[in-house]
């Protein structure tokens, strides 16, 4: 298959990654947070008050469950999450509005990178692309 795509196509997904964190990162620092990070806290945010075990954290962030529950224990001691009486981890108040506060800064640094390269209705595709290339495996 040296003619496929697939290669080329997930190569450009890696280094596209890896580009986000650099144009996004230093933006989220500002609120003490990585993109990496967000991405957890607002996996939180959306499961709601019956927040995630351990095992889905660690599913729905495509990470092993033993970097999950570290990162989780990270916030969890800044008191931005905690558990429940089942074990599960919950966005506290703290944590909702770090996260609001966190995706502000990422929006807008996220719009000054995309700026001049992808346009809205590209953006919108490229989310929905990504999202079915995430959710394939977890």
């Amino acid at each position: 298959m040296p003619d496929s795509p697939t290669l080329p196509a997930l190569l450009a997904l890696s280094r596209a990654h890896r580009v986000a964190n650099l144009a996004l990162d230093p933006a989220l620092s500002r609120v003490g947070l990585w993109l990496d990070d967000l991405a957890l806290l607002t996996l939180l945010r959306d499961a709601g008050e019956g927040g995630l075990t351990r095992e889905r954290l660690a599913a729905s962030a495509a990470m092993p469950v033993s970097e999950a529950l570290r990162r989780a224990r990270q916030f969890e001691k800044l008191g931005r999450v905690r558990r429940t009486d089942e074990g599960a981890f919950v966005l506290t108040a703290d944590g909702d509005a770090l996260v609001a506060e966190g995706s502000a800064l990422a929006a807008s640094a996220g719009a000054a990178w995309t700026e001049g390269v992808l346009d809205a209705a590209e953006t919108a595709t490229l989310a929905d692309l990504l999202g079915r290339l995430g959710a394939a495996r977890s």
